[in-house]
């Protein structure tokens, strides 16, 4: 594997008494995509938020290169483990102040926003310079939903965590989003974890896919698990031992 980027260890992740997930471990190297698949209401998408510390997770660990959120800073370490949802989180103002916002807060230091550098990335996701003026909630899902990844990128954090983020573009735009997040990936050693319900996506664009196969929900003190497997010949044994259930 590259050089560790992200470790999960015995992550719980639960939707009120139910638990979804128990005891989640996950590798994620620099430059790994992993897709994330299985049937809804599986967790996926709360797992991507339990990581991102958006939701309470009973137990388990999150590090980013070695340290824990609670050492990096939530703040800091939601900019380094970025999440961009499936429905877009856009401010009722212009594309341009959206791509803007994230380098107003303390945890961007002495970066700044540059529409130097936002430029090529929006004719790379195939929007124009001119819908720099237009009010992001104007635009439609699919153009909004580039806009998110867009602002996401321009950021540069090391890991990303998408649920869905192709999910409302046509395919021209879905190879257009697929290919910019390989060149980031090439370029910066992005890497990514990726809930897509699409077989053929998580083929071309990662590099292995964990399947969560069963949803068996419980008390979530019992610490009962969705069963899950590797789908790639990729994927070593010990990525396997991480994804079952060892209640």
């Amino acid at each position: 594997m590259a050089v560790e980027l992200l470790r999960i260890e015995g992550l719980c992740v639960t939707a009120g008494q139910r638990t979804l997930l128990a005891d989640f471990d996950l590798r994620l190297g620099a430059g790994e995509f992993v897709a994330l698949r299985g049937r809804s209401g599986s967790g996926k998408t709360t797992l991507l938020r339990a990581i991102s510390g958006l939701v309470d997770a009973p137990r388990g660990e999150v590090r980013l290169r070695g340290r824990s959120p609670a050492e990096i800073g939530w703040p800091a370490f939601r900019r380094q483990v970025a999440l961009v949802e499936q429905r877009p989180v856009l401010f009722d103002a212009s594309v341009r102040a959206n791509l803007a916002r994230p380098f107003r807060y303390r945890t961007a230091g002495a970066a700044a926003f540059s529409i130097e550098t936002a430029a090529p990335l929006l004719e790379r996701f195939g929007l124009r310079r001119p819908q720099l003026s237009q009010n992001a909630r104007s635009l439609s899902q699919g153009e909004q939903q580039r806009v998110s990844l867009i602002r996401a990128l321009l950021v540069e954090p090391p890991v990303l965590l998408l649920d869905e983020p192709t999910s409302a573009l046509d395919e021209q735009s879905v190879a257009e989003v697929e290919r910019a997040l390989r060149e980031a990936a090439r370029g910066q050693g992005l890497a990514a974890l990726i809930v897509t319900h699409d077989r053929q996506q998580a083929d071309r664009l990662c590099d292995r896919t964990l399947e969560l196969q069963s949803y068996a929900p419980r008390d979530a003190q019992t610490g009962a698990a969705s069963t899950a497997t590797v789908d790639s010949p990729r994927a070593s044994e010990g990525d396997r031992q991480c994804l079952v259930d060892r209640e």
